[in-house]
């Protein structure tokens, strides 16, 4: 039995806590062991929330033959520092997928890559390392995204989108067929990108334009 420890301690590390106890393979091939702390400490308040005890800081934290990780950061920067750091220490990151997911035959997956409840990934469509993926979102044929990428909830990436490494897509965004986002680019809430966002730039807005 592998023992997941949680990168991170904010509000979406205690809604992984929950997605993980409905996901493949818990209480067979994996339990939870705890959470690891990040680079800004909480309030007090907010510790107190968490159902299982800090184990360290990610830092300093030296992994146990049995530990496996997955990662409750949603910056796509923070969530490469973290893991990592965390995999410079020995630590290995795990998939974590809600039973809820669909995941078709033809798709790919990397590592480390986490699927919320209801998510989608459809035919042919690859998933890079460390990707986030949340609550209710499609991927549809032919979509790739890049290695530590997140998606954030209700979004819909259509047919033969690719998005890039390190990018952020946030709640209820939707890419149109074809369309491409570049690295490290950001898309806000609720836009709509009709064809192309350039790396490393920040799209607001339907149609999703460029903000400063």
């Amino acid at each position: 039995m592998k023992h997941l420890i949680i990168c991170g301690t904010g509000a979406f590390a205690r809604e992984l806590y929950w997605h993980a106890q409905d996901s493949v393979g818990y209480a067979y091939e994996y339990d939870i062991k705890g959470f690891l702390d990040g680079s800004v400490p909480l309030p007090e308040e907010e510790y107190r929330k968490l159902p299982l005890p800090v184990l360290g800081n990610y830092r300093d934290y030296k992994p146990d033959g049995d530990d496996v990780f997955t990662c409750a950061v949603g910056s796509p920067r923070g969530r490469k520092e973290f893991i990592e750091t965390v995999e410079g220490n020995g630590g290995k990151f795990i998939n974590i997928i809600h039973t809820t997911a669909i995941v078709q035959g033809s798709a790919r997956l990397g590592k480390g890559v986490i699927l919320c409840p209801y998510t989608s990934v459809n035919a042919d469509a690859t998933v890079g390392n460390y990707v986030l993926v949340n609550y209710m979102s499609t991927l549809g044929h032919d979509v790739r995204v890049g290695d530590y990428s997140a998606i954030m909830g209700h979004v819909d990436l259509c047919g033969f989108v690719k998005v890039g490494s390190g990018t952020f897509i946030g709640s209820g965004a939707r890419v149109l067929p074809s369309g491409t986002v570049g690295d490290n680019a950001f898309v806000g809430a609720g836009s709509v990108v009709l064809k192309n966002v350039n790396a490393n730039t920040k799209v607001f807005g339907n149609p999703a334009k460029l903000t400063v």
